[in-house]
């Protein structure tokens, strides 16, 4: 067949819109990574929001210069072991920058709504849930990151890497948990605040591995609770498989983010 006689393939043939696929992921990739730029300059102009990613390194940093001596301490006054549940404290360390990250995330898209540019999400190029997402996106990478940090910051605690990033997986879902919360039932920054103040009952719930059943069921909805199960690992206080624990805390998460979506799309639109 003659070269000039083949037909164009797929790939090269033109979209209805009358660009190629190529160019409109291209101009679509282009888009969210200007979002993202935009987003790390926003967070580059609050002090709230430019300290906050430092908090759980802070506080890992904190507990492993004074949890030593004062567990020695404990050991010696009562005979308590609190380094026997730095395994615990580890997992939950590595949950803060997803809860920290999410703030963040949270309060930009409450500052959007505020000021109304939210409006207009739907007219750029890669519309409110692509706006969104790549927000969201974002904020969660930089939890994933930070949590798998944190646990070496701290230094006491830690088993397998694998354990570790599972906890930091299952953590870095906590972004758009609370991202998507605070965008769904706060109307300003000043009730964020206090929702935030109502949802860090969350942080207790990776203490449930301790409570006898069936108290510890009433903490089985939440992530934070199959992220201590998987850090302790089967066989070091918890009778969970690790691989079960992480898919039982993905699924948590998702089951949270359908509904919080459906409720934040609800309040926008």
């Amino acid at each position: 067949m003659r070269s000039h006689d083949r037909r164009p393939a797929a790939a090269d043939r033109p979209s209805p819109s009358g660009t190629r696929p190529s160019a409109t992921g291209a101009r679509l990739a282009a888009a969210e990574a200007r979002l993202v730029a935009a987003d790390l300059r926003l967070v580059g102009r609050d002090p709230l929001l430019c300290v906050m990613p430092f908090v759980p390194f802070l506080a890992a940093v904190a507990l492993r210069l004074i949890l030593p001596p004062l567990a020695a301490f404990i050991a010696k006054a009562t005979g308590f072991e609190p380094l026997g549940y730095a395994a615990l404290i580890r997992a939950v360390l590595i949950l803060f920058p997803g809860t920290f990250f999410g703030m963040m995330s949270g309060f930009l898209l409450l500052d959007d709504r505020d000021d109304g540019v939210s409006a207009y999400w739907s007219v750029s190029p890669v519309g409110r849930s692509g706006y969104l997402a790549a927000r969201l996106a974002l904020f969660s990478a930089a939890a994933l990151i930070a949590g798998l940090a944190v646990g070496p910051a701290f230094g006491l605690g830690g088993r397998a890497f694998a354990l570790d990033a599972g906890v930091a997986v299952v953590g870095a879902m906590q972004a758009p948990f609370f991202a998507l919360f605070l965008a769904a039932f706060a109307s300003d920054k000043v009730e964020g605040l206090a929702t935030l103040k109502a949802l860090s009952a969350l942080d207790l719930a990776p203490l449930a591995v301790l409570l006898p059943m069936p108290a510890r069921a009433l903490a089985w909805p939440f992530p934070q609770y199959w992220a201590a199960e998987l850090a302790l690992g089967q066989g070091t206080g918890s009778a969970v498989h690790p691989l079960a624990a992480l898919g039982l805390g993905l699924a948590a998460s998702a089951a949270w983010l359908a509904f919080l979506y459906a409720r934040y799309r609800r309040r926008v639109d």
